[in-house]
């Protein structure tokens, strides 16, 4: 009988986020809403993994990044209150964003996704924000050994939790872990879904 290997979970170290965020944009490069973010596959394969360092970086330095000893993927959560980015972040996007959309599409599609913060619920919640594994080892349970740290924490502090799936076949393993769909919404009208997910403290 096959056994998925043991996964060694840890935070992150506050160095670690531009290795991680190369590891993300390889892992969203087949993802639903970044192929329609960034279109062009060149560009996303050159510059996502740099948007996603800067997007990780405050909370990789916080302890609010996971990832694995061999570094095969990571999770991103944001703490109850702090899940919008803050101005000196979105300054640090701004350019790697630029060179991952093109100017011709960066100021529709940077509306596009500043609109995601209308569906964001105002309960105190922890918000999964990322969670991606190296695309070569999917299928390896890295995911959800990547989820349980927070998942456990969620149970002992009595602590909702909250995510965005843009894979619908992902809604099963969400599922697994806890979280419930709430709702679907489109950044755009030619833009794919994205499902919300709400997961109550056990």
């Amino acid at each position: 009988m096959n056994r998925r290997p043991a996964h060694t979970v840890r935070a992150a170290a506050g160095d670690e986020w531009r290795r991680l965020g190369h590891l993300l944009g390889a892992a969203f490069q087949d993802d639903p809403i970044w192929e329609w973010v960034t279109p062009d596959p060149v560009r996303r394969s050159r510059h996502l993994g740099r948007a996603f360092g800067q997007l990780i970086r405050r909370r990789t330095r916080a302890g609010t990044v996971w990832t694995t000893t061999d570094l095969a993927g990571a999770a991103m959560w944001a703490e109850p209150g702090d899940w919008k980015e803050t101005p000196a972040e979105m300054a640090h996007l701004a350019l790697p964003m630029a060179r991952a959309i093109g100017l011709r599409r960066i100021r529709s599609r940077t509306a596009a996704l500043s609109a995601m913060e209308r569906h964001h619920p105002t309960v105190p919640h922890w918000y999964l924000a990322i969670l991606g594994a190296d695309p070569a080892r999917r299928g390896q349970g890295i995911g959800g050994a990547l989820m349980e740290p927070m998942v456990q924490r969620c149970d002992e502090e009595g602590m909702p939790a909250y995510l965005e799936s843009s894979k619908e076949q992902n809604l099963a393993f969400y599922h697994r872990h806890g979280f419930e769909v709430t709702g679907q919404f489109q950044l755009a009208s030619d833009c794919p879904p994205l499902w919300t997910m709400w997961r109550d403290p056990r």
